[in-house]
């Protein structure tokens, strides 16, 4: 749910959904080809694409909504099977963020629960487990398998993006409220670290129980991981290590009459060393800081010279994070 300029965002154009840009992710038509094999009926197969992308339509426009009346910005809506790649920016408040990432799967949740009045228990109660996959039923009208394909599709929208994990709702929303606790690089440290672990994880529990779709999401998230730390971590190249240090560093008067080290424990050899690390972290996040505001500087003039039309999706998301970064920290 955030904006490249890479492959994994590479998508075809759709027109504008209430003034924001739609585009369409190459994986739709991969995810309907897999459902028309899965199902084993180009027809069903169909039908259940159909019903997925008005769910993710309908997940993004309710994030939309809360965007623009909360004051914040959307200006681009990427779709996927699963949600949206561009990030919703709501106006800087950690709640009126919080409120905004949890209309999409709130949305879903109650697309799922109106299916239940067309529903018996007996129909829905086996799709509560995605993991079941969706039984087809032998001379079913066509209305109640497109009712059940609806439940089980926004069932699975619900629960996926309630994950502590980027690109979902859930991992926006906890990287939003890290921001708010530790540094810029430090929660995106932590987030790409969970990312990886939990996706490496998922793709391993695919393997072992035959699940090529958990399978397949989870690579997706290991790839968005790694395309993660390479964009945000150019900066970080000094290791933290004590290769680095010189031991032999003290002042003179710390010496006794024999040339050795009056307080040469451990403890205090550590805390130096520690002092200088948090110091060069320090140094590497001012500069870091300084480069975006040169690089903010640069694309206002572009903006204000030939306008919106010029600026690039990254330059767009950097100004987006900027903007969010600074109001979120004004707030608290």
């Amino acid at each position: 749910m955030y904006a490249t300029d890479t492959i994994l965002m590479f998508g075809f154009p759709l027109g504008t959904l209430c003034g924001a840009r739609l585009r369409l992710s190459f994986l739709f038509p991969v995810a309907a080809l897999a459902l028309m094999w899965r199902l084993e009926d180009p027809a069903l197969g169909l039908l259940a694409c159909g019903i997925l992308l008005f769910s993710v339509v309908i997940h993004e426009l309710a994030h939309l909504l809360l965007v623009r009346a909360s004051g914040g910005e959307m200006d681009e809506i990427h779709l996927w099977p699963l949600g949206g790649l561009s990030e919703p920016y709501g106006r800087g408040y950690l709640a009126d963020h919080a409120r905004t990432l949890a209309a999409g799967p709130m949305m879903n949740f109650v697309l799922a629960a109106s299916c239940l009045l067309t529903l018996s228990s007996s129909e829905w109660l086996p799709l509560l487990n995605p993991l079941n996959g969706f039984p087809i039923v032998a001379g079913e009208h066509i209305i109640s398998t497109a009712c059940r394909f609806a439940f089980f599709l926004n069932v699975i929208l619900f629960a996926v993006n309630l994950l502590p994990l980027t690109p979902f709702d859930g991992g926006i929303w906890l990287r939003t409220y890290l921001n708010t606790r530790f540094s810029e690089v430090e929660s995106r440290d932590l987030m790409v670290r969970l990312g990886l672990v939990l996706g490496i994880l998922g793709m391993l529990v695919g393997f072992v129980f035959d699940r090529s779709v958990i399978t397949a999401v989870a690579a997706f998230v290991v790839v968005l991981q790694i395309h993660e730390s390479l964009r945000w971590y150019e900066v970080v190249t000094t290791s933290d290590d004590f290769t680095d240090y010189d031991f032999s560093e003290r002042e003179s008067d710390d010496r006794s009459p024999d040339g050795f080290p009056e307080n040469s424990n451990n403890a205090d050899v550590l805390d130096r060393w520690q002092k200088r690390q948090d110091q060069e972290r320090l140094e590497r996040e001012t500069a870091a800081r300084e480069q975006e505001e040169r690089q903010v500087d640069d694309i206002l003039k572009k903006l204000h010279v030939h306008g919106r039309e010029s600026l690039s999706t990254r330059e767009i998301h950097l100004l987006k994070e900027v903007s969010d970064r600074y109001r979120n920290r004004q707030r608290h």
